[in-house]
C-alpha cells in the first residue's frame, strides 16, 4: 500500500474576490477558444499544451477544496472584496505549477501575436496570477502566507 500523499495547507490572505473571477472567466475564455483551435486541426504547439495543462489540473485539482470555492463564491455574490481562505493541496501542485508557467507565458505570447481573439490578461490578472500561484508555491516550501497587496 502506498503511503499516504502530503498534503499543505496553503492560506491565500485578502483574496482579491473580483480579481478572482475575472481571471477565472479569463482562463476559461482561453480554453474554450484553444479548444476551438485544437479541434480544428492544430493538434501541437501552444494551444495543445494548455489543453494538457488545463485537463491535468482538472483530473487532478478539480474539487479539491468545494467548501473553499462555496466559501469565495458566497463572499463575491455578496459583494465582498477580499476573504482569507485556506485551500489543501497534494505537495505535488508546486511541481505541477512550476512546470506550467513556461506553457503560461508562451500563452500570453501566443495571444499577444493577435492570432486569437481572447487577449492578452491585463496587467491586473498577470499580478493575480503572479501571486495567486506564487503562494502555493511558497507556502508548499515553507513560507509564510503574503497577503495580497492592496
Amino acid at each position: 500500500m502506498p503511503p499516504p500523499e502530503r498534503t499543505h495547507a496553503v492560506l491565500l490572505r485578502n483574496l482579491p474576490l473580483r480579481l478572482l473571477d475575472r481571471a477565472r472567466q479569463h482562463s476559461d475564455a482561453l480554453v474554450r477558444e484553444f479548444a476551438f483551435v485544437v479541434h480544428g486541426g492544430d493538434d501541437s504547439g501552444v494551444p495543445a499544451r494548455l489543453l494538457e495543462i488545463a485537463a491535468d489540473s482538472d483530473a487532478n485539482y478539480a474539487n479539491l477544496n468545494p467548501e473553499a470555492e462555496r466559501l469565495c463564491d458566497d463572499a463575491l455574490a455578496r459583494g465582498e472584496e477580499f476573504l482569507d481562505v485556506e485551500v489543501t493541496v497534494p505537495s505535488h501542485f508546486r511541481d505541477h505549477i512550476l512546470a506550467a508557467v513556461p506553457v503560461l507565458l508562451e500563452v500570453e505570447e501566443f495571444c499577444r501575436s493577435g492570432q486569437m481573439l481572447t487577449l492578452v490578461a491585463p496587467d491586473d490578472l498577470r499580478a493575480f496570477w503572479v501571486w495567486y500561484l506564487g503562494e502555493f508555491v511558497r507556502q508548499i516550501e515553507g513560507q509564510p502566507p503574503q497577503p495580497w497587496p492592496t
